[in-house]
Parts: C-alpha cells; sequence; structure tokens
C-alpha cells in the first residue's frame, strides 16, 4: 500500500467512553481536544479500569474562575448528572459527572500544569487571540459503575 492510501485508511482510534465528553468539549466549548487511552485507579470504586482521557485547551475573555463557573454550568445544561457518591474534589475545580455508560471527572485549570505531549500539543493548536487568558479541561473516563464500599 502507499502511505497516501495508509493515510486515507487510517482512522484515529475511537475511546467510546470519551465520546460524548470530546464532543462537548469541542462543539460546545469550542476547545481543542487530543483523546487517549488510559488506565485509571478509580477512588470511588476501588478498581483499575481501562478508560481514557482528554486534554483540552481553549482562550477565554472572562478568566479562568468564571469560566470554570461558566462550564460546569454548561456541563449540567447539556444533560451531564452528577455521578452518585462521587468522591471528587469540588475545591479544587474536579468534578465528576455522568452521561449514559461513562463516568468523566472533569478539573479546569488555567496556565499549562501537566507537562505532557497532548498539552503542548492542544496549545500549539489553539492560539491565543488577543485578550484572551489560556484554560484547560482536563478529563479522565471510564465506566459508570456502582461505587466500592466506604
Amino acid at each position: 500500500m502507499t502511505p497516501l492510501l495508509l493515510a486515507l485508511l487510517w482512522q484515529p482510534p475511537v475511546h467510546p467512553l470519551c465520546t460524548a465528553a470530546e464532543r462537548f468539549l469541542r462543539e460546545s466549548q469550542q476547545l481543542v481536544a487530543v483523546v487517549e487511552p488510559d488506565t485509571i485507579d478509580d477512588w470511588r470504586t476501588k478498581k483499575r479500569l481501562a478508560g481514557c482521557k482528554i486534554t483540552a485547551a481553549g482562550g477565554t475573555t472572562r478568566g479562568v474562575q468564571p469560566q470554570a463557573v461558566a462550564f460546569y454550568e454548561a456541563v449540567r445544561a447539556a444533560g451531564w448528572t452528577r455521578t452518585p457518591d462521587p468522591k471528587d474534589a469540588p475545591n479544587e475545580a474536579s468534578l465528576r459527572f455522568r452521561m449514559e455508560q461513562a463516568d468523566c471527572l472533569f478539573n479546569v485549570f488555567g496556565p499549562p500544569m501537566l507537562n505532557t505531549d497532548a498539552e503542548a500539543m492542544v496549545n500549539e493548536r489553539r492560539p491565543l487571540k488577543a485578550g484572551e487568558t489560556r484554560w484547560h479541561v482536563y478529563a479522565m473516563c471510564l465506566p459508570a459503575l456502582p461505587a466500592g464500599p466506604t
């Protein structure tokens, strides 16, 4: 096969648990996003689960804290519901939501802090416009399961 034919046939890997979150981040929030497979030590279920992670970046003129508030309002308006017994970190802008068969822990933050290739990639793909401040969303998505014993 020629390189051109291979490029045409290649499709990016699909991570079904991240599909709804990725679509929301790209379409509703206008963020650039990268999805990767991940194995997550889930403190809520007390299991190690196959899932995926999303690294996303954009720009805001309202500031990161007001953008985070608006982001979580938009998450709820899009039909995401809080995961039962979420065991998340609301004081750190990390909230866990459920959509269909996926639980996603969304974390909103300002300047780059992950120091990953995915973070560098989304920042490069989404240059800031005049007057904008950088904001990021990092999401970990895994199967929606009952909480483990407390």
